[in-house]
């Protein structure tokens, strides 16, 4: 990627450092912000012990090397992390490096620096990169939905519809940028509402939009995967999750660049049909998704299995899902937090992820998780 497509990106990598599927890093972002105003790219953490690699096909029987990343502190790179601890990346021919870090703009520049191979991250942020110019590929998904609406208790009954009608006048509290403001403005922009009616309440983190739900200082609060059950704990309800009103709304996004993507698709297909292989264990075999989570995610074993199994209102799939992620993008521009002079049917391939998946219901024909994924992308990645 040419060094001036990453200086026109930096300004965007700042407003998105929070964002990382609605989750925060503290590590750096990569952009650093001078007391001039200035910005400075530094290395990245996550990829400096990352070996180096040509990203050239390997000689046969020989795996193929790629450097990917996750998360170890949300479960909203699952699918990933198992596809590795559970050994299907070698399992189809493949030696990847995985390292952890949980920032979206740390991880996207190490991609375009070409110390990355393969990245997951929050939509707004990979989607804001290509608005911006970066030749990024979406081939394939990791998170959906997982956001919802809370208030005080008592007053709950006022948002049984989420509308104009309802939230005119309210106060909406927001983390900018993250996942759930987007959806919300969107699904409300869809029903016709008007949004100069409604108050959005830009906050810095979702703990701080609990306290001002709590205190009254905004009348409904917009809250992600861990924090939905933080907020319970401090005496809020859920009145809406997101997903009720658009189901499949999209988060992290599995992606390389163009380059990268033509001078090897086929372990970029292996790749993903790792991931795939690692969703059907996530959704048949509760107890070695746990174990083998364990091994790499940061979080208590309680958490843990709460965001996987018992909360629900989360999704793992590993589509790229051309028709949710598009909305997403056309959302965006929609709300202004896209420009959209780009065809952006040209940065999300789903060949890979129909390829994969095809190969894998000729192994196990009758593998119900791999039919389900078959229906639901004959729909949705067209």
């Amino acid at each position: 990627m040419k060094k001036r497509l990453v200086t026109s990106i930096i300004s965007v990598a700042m407003a998105l450092s929070l964002v990382a599927c609605g989750s925060s890093s503290a590590t750096p972002a990569t952009p650093a912000t001078n007391n001039d105003g200035s910005t400075t790219t530094e290395e990245t953490s996550a990829t400096q012990e990352a070996p180096e690699q040509t990203n050239e096909v390997s000689e046969a029987n020989e795996p193929i090397a790629l450097r990917a990343v996750a998360y170890n502190s949300i479960v909203a790179h699952l699918d990933s992390a198992i596809a590795k601890e559970a050994g299907y990346y070698d399992e189809e021919g493949l030696d990847v490096t995985m390292t952890y870090n949980n920032s979206n703009p740390e991880n996207i520049q190490a991609l375009l620096e070409d110390k990355l191979d393969l990245v997951s991250a929050g939509s707004t942020a990979v989607l804001n990169y290509i608005d911006q110019g970066a030749d990024i590929v979406i081939i394939g998904g990791q998170m959906t939905e997982g956001v919802a609406l809370f208030s005080l208790p008592e007053r709950a009954d006022e948002f049984k519809e989420i509308n104009e009608a309802s939230l005119a006048g309210k106060k909406v509290g927001v983390t900018r940028l993250q996942t759930g403001d987007i959806a919300l403005r969107k699904i409300l922009k869809d029903q016709g509402a008007d949004l100069s009616k409604i108050e959005f309440v830009e906050l810095d983190s979702p703990a701080t939009i609990i306290e001002a739900v709590k205190k009254g200082e905004v009348d409904i609060g917009s809250l992600y995967m861990t924090f939905r059950e933080t907020a319970e704990l401090q005496g809020l309800v859920p009145v809406l999750h997101l997903d009720e009103l658009w189901p499949g709304y999209t988060c992290c996004r599995l992606f390389t660049t163009r380059d990268k993507l033509d001078a090897n698709r086929d372990a970029y297909v292996a790749a993903v049909k790792a991931n795939i292989r690692a969703y059907s264990l996530i959704q048949q075999d509760r107890d070695k998704t746990l174990e083998l989570a364990k091994h790499v995610m940061e979080i208590e074993d309680d958490v843990l299995t709460s965001q996987v199994y018992d909360y629900g209102h989360l999704g793992l799939n590993p589509s790229p899902d051309v028709k949710n992620t598009t909305r997403f993008y056309e959302a965006m521009v929609e709300i202004g937090y896209a420009q959209g002079g780009i065809d952006f049917s040209e940065h999300i391939d789903p060949s890979l992820y129909i390829e994969a998946l095809d190969e894998l219901l000729e192994e196990e024909p009758d593998n119900v998780v791999y039919k389900q994924l078959k229906e639901e992308s004959d729909k949705n990645n067209v």
